[in-house]
């Protein structure tokens, strides 16, 4: 027993004898999903609510809306077809609706055809509550009748299903009557009788075991559920449910066919099982909404749904577009559960999709002049549809005659027919599906056939694999577009332009393997088949169309002759025109009206109304379709009409707006005759806020001249005005492309197969140096004349591929023009112009390619940055390995003088032990001979061989340390060479004489190896009459020391030892015709990098200097490697000779510097000769008098410097050895100190007598004081400046001062004698006080007369040797500098030197 709040509404409704119906507003359209008995047994009044009849709009209204105006409550009653109907509203989802009696009308109603049947009764004696189908029966009535109600409820009727009710009208009206029906357990809603196209579905979900799922048996379910399982079960749309906190899997029909092949295993999963990740992101939505408690509605999604495999095919996956929504299921505030409604809106995508590509070929195809080109762009545009998915592959041919059948004219299905392909898509060259000639004879191409049948069709033919119309054997190796599958089915397309013409062309085209063919994919195939056929039309009818216009002409001018003949019979049958006028003028596409002068219309034929788009029909009084016309062009009739007063015609434009009452039809499109007849439409002006009109009208006068009335026709001109502007548009678009190209920075061009020019652009002609021409008057070829030779063969061979492959091809070429730039340094470059020319194929009409255009574009810039890095990568990594062999040529040529040096010393160490024991006594040094005599015993004879094997040592040690300072020396060369610091200096000096002092370098070793070292002065140096020039001696000395350097070294091994250099000179640049050697060329460089001397406006001598010698000599190979850095002649050079590898380089350098160049000649075996030149110039008058003074005075003091040589220990050495005195080293070579020419000043000279060293290291005053006090001078030390004026001041030169209370002589002891000073060693680095510094206080103290004796010499010794800090030492008072390091023979000539220099300027 029920209480009273378990009684629902369903219980009241089905107790209630009105009839009444429950329409559920959400979700849209609304729906009818219950209707009571008394409702359901009377279908006339079951008619009336769900008939598909516009006149229903109005009950509708008021049932969804409630029928008030805008801001009113809405109405609780409504009267419609005579019945009184009441609107209650539950929760704003449900409105339910009851029919009651009222009285009839005044008016008599009109008679309703009922048919009554008995209604069938459930168990309890009830009505069932079932819903009626009623359909249309097509019958346009006015209105509805008005039934009465007491005689309906008299007659019912047995319902048969569930009605779908279209939405028709403005408003809105319900999709669906969903059946209801009452549980005997359950007040709430259930599941009804359900139809017979239910079933086997309901059968699927009765097999599935519920039970073992988390929801139960169905019988167990909850009344919620069954509730919600009740409205989707009838939904036609696809609704899921997903019940319980497994979210078990529950769907209706609909829903079952978007699960494909998975249907029904998903029945009864939970969500993440069923759906896999997806089913993952759905059960987190669900729980974020279930905690929300609000519905979320995705976007749109593309699934693939698979599909199962039918007869003859395998499965396949179909593409399909959804939108789906979840709504939460409450129960209480408890989320129990997620209807899933999804909306397919695969067809609305699909259709928008293919829609767009139709539109895009239909632009891109009405701009083909010929049919040539209307195949070419046919096949281009499909390439470029984007998505591809619809068009996987295609291929078209075009269909001629069969030039082999004859020139018979049979039908299709005959032989005289042959396709040739225009152009394929996804189908490789040469595939057999796609042959380039298609015949259509039997026993020909496996597609000949299926196209001899689409020829003689009108409408698209269908291939499918499964059935063997498409063969699979032909779908093999095809590159498919889209998503790559192989296609299923294909369709060939007939185009034929009108439908009485043979087919022109044959479009095979491969259909989406992941969607049916379904209604929709036929319609765009029709659609697109359609395109083609209209597009193809319009350029085959366009000659046409112009012959016909032209027959019309002389026809109409035929038919003028003839109406003037007939004018008479005309005017009799005026009257039965004019009655059918009327009838004509409706189907006529332009809008005639008549009217009188005052402007009231008194006819009109539907064509006028459509085009000025007047609302209503009849007479129009005081011109009324004004307010159709735009109010800017209202004047205009006005004026024209008033213009007919006077004369006779008018003709005028104005324009129409658009009206915004939907009701209203839209403007007529009319076609011309000669396209009905060609079976083609017009496509109309798309949605126009305004249209165009062209009117003429024409008065119709009375004999008095009065008008009787006014014809006026309307054309509308809309799509001629767009033709028109888009022609303009168009116009200045190619104005404005010729423009671009002439303003383009590249060189446009076309040009035909032979070369020769069509068109260009100015900066072509710029790019190929040829002078500006019209290519149509003269003949210009410019890849003949500007292209060079060797890229000319690469451009033929790109230009002959671009016919062959019928593809665009580009190449790198160089033309004879030359592309001139700045550098960084302002510096002008000029290299030969490279260009990236571009080849495109341009076809012919009959698609033969005739000429190919394309562009140049300047690269001359990246391929010089291109060369530049290249260059420099290949130098660095030169360098690189350049400077890793300098490193090991270094390291060996330093060690192995080190090596030797040390075993010297160790050498020297141990003998002057030996020599040390024996004359310290500890041996007896005479032995009486046995005449009585004393012999000189043996012991004498070991400590003379110790001697000389010291003097050998020592020898060897200094050989080594000028090879390691010839080393140190190149290094600092170079090292200055590339800093950049390297200065050239020149000063005025005799240049025999800077030869003589470079030979005399190397006289000694000379002796030693036993080579005949010589000069040899040219006679072209005597005519010039040359003494002194002004160049670098240091950088001359520099480059002949290092060919001297290399003469003896490469000489003193062969069976001729001569050296001799030969000096020459000129007037011009020597060369290789005046010269024997082959010179380098010189290395261009920035004379701003290097601090060169201003040589402008001087008179210039070039000097020749050949080192010739008889040794080895060289290959042409070894030459080459010549004058490289870090290089020499070969490997076995270093390894043979030593070296460093930059002796050469560095001469090579200095020469050019100084505006000159070197060279070599060389044969092997006999020897080379190494020679370079520099430029020198005339010193003036002046410059030249001072160095032959300064060169006397120096020869004066030589001279009188210069001693005999007296006896020591080296002449009693050589004395003893000459006076034939045997020792075991008497047969060594002669030492080279005892030969040195300064063996002379082996005596200190009378006026040095007392030497001050001032040096910091004590190492080098150690060595100095011994090597000086053993030479005989009197030697004081200073370890800086500080203490060498302390000690000068001790000093015989020093004069003290009456202040200072010191005595002179600087002495502060009459016990000691002051130091004899004579001249002082500077070094310059020293700490506390440096040697510059304390030179600069000495000098400042003989400016204040402190030293006595005249200026005191100093030489600076440092092992600075730049040339600014010589001269630095020289400007702070040094008298001369000596770079370490250095020998004591040459310490003791340039003391003798400077001493003789200063007493000569004190004599003076």
């Amino acid at each position: 027993m029920h209480t009273f709040l378990d009684t629902g509404i369903i219980d009241l409704l089905e107790s209630d004898p009105r009839p009444s119906f429950i329409v559920a507003l959400t979700p849209h359209p609304p729906t009818i999903v219950y209707a009571n008995p008394a409702l359901t047994g009377l279908a006339g009044l079951l008619d009336i609510v769900t008939a598909k009849k516009e006149n229903n709009a109005g009950l509708w209204e008021w049932i969804i809306t409630g029928g008030a105006a805008k801001g009113a409550p809405p109405r609780s009653s409504f009267s419609h077809a005579n019945i009184f109907w009441t609107r209650s509203v539950i929760h704003q989802q449900m409105v339910v609706v009851g029919a009651n009696e009222q009285a009839p009308p005044a008016q008599p109603s009109r008679k309703v055809r009922l048919d009554v049947n008995d209604a069938k009764h459930g168990q309890d004696g009830g009505v069932s509550p079932r819903i009626v189908a009623i359909h249309d029966n097509g019958e346009d009535n006015a209105e509805l009748p008005s039934p009465d109600i007491a005689a309906l409820r008299r007659a019912k009727s047995t319902p048969t299903g569930v009605p779908t009710i279209p939405h028709h009208g403005s408003m809105p009206g319900p999709e669906a009557i969903r059946p209801l029906s009452r549980s005997t357990s359950d007040p709430g809603w259930v599941l009804p009788d359900m139809p017979p196209e239910k079933r086997p579905f309901l059968d699927v979900i009765g097999s599935v075991d519920w039970s073992a799922t988390p929801i139960g048996a169905i019988a167990d379910w909850q009344p919620r559920l069954d509730q919600i399982w009740n409205q989707i079960v009838v939904d036609s749309r696809p609704i899921a449910i997903y019940w319980g906190p497994s979210y078990t899997t529950i769907y209706n029909e609909a829903f079952s066919k978007l699960c494909g092949s998975k249907h029904p295993a998903l029945l009864g999963l939970p969500a993440e099982t069923a759906w896999g990740e997806a089913g993952m992101e759905l059960k987190k939505s669900m729980r974020s909404i279930a905690t929300k408690k609000k519905s979320v509605v995705e976007g749109e999604w593309r699934f693939f749904v698979e599909r199962e495999s039918e007869e003859g095919e395998e499965a396949w996956v179909e593409e399909t577009y959804l939108k789906w929504t979840l709504t939460p299921i409450l129960e209480g505030d408890e989320c129990v559960g997620f209807m899933h409604p999804i909306v397919d809106a695969t067809s609305m995508r699909l259709w928008e999709r293919r829609m767009r590509m139709l539109i895009e070929l239909g632009e891109i195809l009405v701009t083909a002049r010929d049919i040539k080109s209307y195949w070419e762009k046919t096949i281009d545009q499909l390439a470029a549809v984007d998505p591809r998915y619809d068009i996987p592959m295609a291929i078209l041919y075009s269909v001629d005659q069969d030039p082999s059948g004859g020139t018979s004219t049979s039908s299709v299905n005959g032989t005289t027919k042959v396709c040739r392909l225009e152009g394929a898509l996804a189908v490789p060259a040469g595939h057999p599906i796609a042959p380039l000639t298609l015949t259509l004879r039997p026993g020909a191409d496996a597609l000949s056939a299926a196209f001899k049948e689409a020829l003689a069709t009108h409408h698209p033919l269908l291939l499918q694999t499964r059935d063997g119309t498409l063969p699979e054997e032909l779908l093999e190796d095809l590159e498919f577009r889209g998503f790559g599958d192989c296609c299923r089915a294909a369709v060939i397309c007939p185009i034929r332009p009108t439908k009485e013409e043979n087919v022109m062309g044959l479009l095979l085209l491969g259909l989406n393997p992941r969607r049916p063919y379904d209604n929709d994919y036929q319609q765009y195939i029709s659609l697109l088949s359609q395109k083609l056929t209209t597009s193809l039309a319009s350029i085959v009818l366009l000659e046409e169309e112009a012959r016909r216009g032209r027959n019309a002409a002389e026809e109409a001018a035929f038919h003028q002759a003839q109406l003037k003949e007939k004018l008479a019979v005309q005017t009799r049958e005026a009257n039965e025109s004019s009655q059918m006028f009327q009838a004509v003028a409706e189907f006529v596409p332009v809008g005639m009206c008549f009217g009188d002068s005052e402007g009231n219309i008194t006819f009109a034929n539907d064509a006028w109304y459509k085009i000025t788009g007047y609302p209503g029909i009849g007479p129009i009084s005081n011109q009324g379709f004004l307010a159709c016309v735009r109010e800017e062009d209202r004047h205009i009739i006005v004026t024209e009409y008033e213009k007919l007063k006077t004369t006779r015609n008018a003709e005028f434009e104005f324009r129409v707006k658009r009206q915004a009452d939907t009701d209203v039809p839209p403007p007529l499109t009319r076609n011309s005759p000669s396209f009905e007849k060609a079976g083609l439409d017009l496509v109309p002006v798309e949605d126009p806020t305004e249209r165009h009109i062209l009117a003429a009208a024409k008065a119709e006068r009375a004999p008095d001249g009065s008008i009787l009335r006014v014809l006026t026709c309307l054309t509308d001109v809309t799509a001629h005005k767009q033709a028109a502007e888009e022609a303009v548009r168009r116009a200045q678009q190619a104005e404005n492309l010729k423009r671009m190209a002439e303003f383009a920075t590249v060189g446009m061009y076309d040009m035909d197969l032979n070369g020769k020019l069509l068109s260009s652009n100015k900066v072509f002609f710029e790019m190929c140096g040829i002078p500006i021409v019209d290519p149509h008057e003269v003949d210009v070829r410019p890849w003949d004349e500007c292209v060079v030779e060797e890229d000319f063969a690469v451009l033929k061979g790109k230009i002959q591929r671009m016919v062959s492959e019928n593809k665009v091809q580009n190449v790198e070429l160089r033309l004879k023009t030359t592309w001139a730039a700045e550098d960084g340094g302002g510096h002008k470059v000029v290299v030969p112009r490279w260009v990236q020319a571009t080849l495109m194929p341009v076809r012919s009409t009959e698609g033969v390619i005739q000429s190919f255009t394309g562009c140049l574009s300047d690269v001359s810039l990246q391929k010089l940055q291109l060369e530049r890095e290249k260059q420099r990568k290949e130098e660095a990594i030169e360098s690189k390995r350049q400077q890793e062999n300098f490193i090991d040529m270094t390291s060996h040529e330093m060690r192995n003088p080190l090596s030797a040096i040390i075993h010297c010393a160790d050498a020297i160490t141990a003998t002057m032990t030996r020599v040390q024991g024996l004359v310290s006594g500890d041996v007896d040094l005479a032995i009486p001979a046995s005449n009585g005599n004393v012999a000189v015993d043996d012991t004498q004879v070991e400590v003379r061989g110790l001697v000389e094997n010291c003097i050998d040592n020592a020898e060897t040690i200094v050989s080594c340390a000028q090879h390691q300072k010839r080393i140190v020396d190149d290094i600092l060369t170079m090292s200055k060479l590339d800093s950049k610091l390297l200065a050239i200096t020149p000063i005025t000096v005799n240049p025999i004489q800077i030869v003589q002092e470079a030979l005399k370098m190397f006289e000694v070793e000379a002796r030693r190896v036993d080579i005949n070292l010589s000069m040899v002065v040219d006679q072209s140096y005597k005519d010039l009459g040359i003494g002194y020039l002004d160049f670098d001696p240091s950088r001359l000395k520099q480059v002949l020391i290092n060919l001297l350097t290399n003469a003896l070294k490469f000489t003193k091994t062969g069976p001729t030892r001569n050296v001799s250099v030969g000096v020459s000179a000129c007037r011009e640049r020597p060369s290789e015709a005046t010269s024997l050697v082959q010179f380098i060329p010189r290395e261009e460089f920035d004379e701003e990098d290097y601090p060169l001397p201003d040589t402008r406006d001087r008179d210039s001598v070039f000097l020749m200097f050949e080192v010739k010698d008889t040794g080895q000599g060289l290959t042409e190979e070894e030459k080459k490697s010549l004058f490289q850095r870090f290089v020499q002649a070969s490997s076995r050079t270093h390894v043979k000779y030593g070296g460093s590898g930059l002796g050469l380089f560095i001469s090579r350098r200095l020469t050019e510097l100084q505006n000159g160049a070197i060279g070599v000649a060389s044969q092997p075996g006999i020897g080379s000769t190494f020679a370079f030149y520099i430029e020198a110039y005339i010193p003036s008058a002046m410059a030249a008098h001072d160095a032959e003074a300064q060169a006397a005075v120096t020869k004066a003091v030589m001279s009188s410097l210069r001693v005999a040589p007296s006896t020591n220990l080296r002449t009693r050495r050589s004395a003893s050895t000459a006076s034939g005195s045997t020792t075991p080293s008497s047969n060594t070579k002669p030492s080279p100190i005892t030969a040195s020419p300064t063996s002379e000043l082996i005596l200190p000279p009378p006026k040095i007598q007392g030497i001050l060293v001032v040096e910091d290291n004590l190492i080098n005053q150690h060595i100095t004081r011994r090597g000086l006090v053993n030479m005989g001078f009197t030697v004081d030390v200073a370890n800086h400046g500080v203490e060498c004026l302390d000690k000068l001041r001790r000093t015989d030169r020093f004069v003290a001062n009456s202040k200072d209370g010191e005595p002179n002589g600087g002495t502060t002891n009459g016990d000691h004698m002051p130091f004899p000073l004579s001249i002082i060693l500077m070094d310059i680095e020293m700490p506390i006080q440096d040697g510059l510094t304390c030179t600069r206080n000495i000098r400042q103290l003989e400016r204040e007369g402190k030293i006595s004796g005249g200026r005191l010499p100093i030489i600076a010794v440092s092992a600075n040797a730049r040339l600014e800090q010589i001269q630095e030492a020289k400007e702070a008072g040094c008298d001369d500098v000596l770079v370490k390091p250095y020998r004591m023979p040459e310490l003791l000539e340039r003391m003798r030197v400077v001493m003789g220099l200063v007493a000569a300027e004190a004599a003076c």
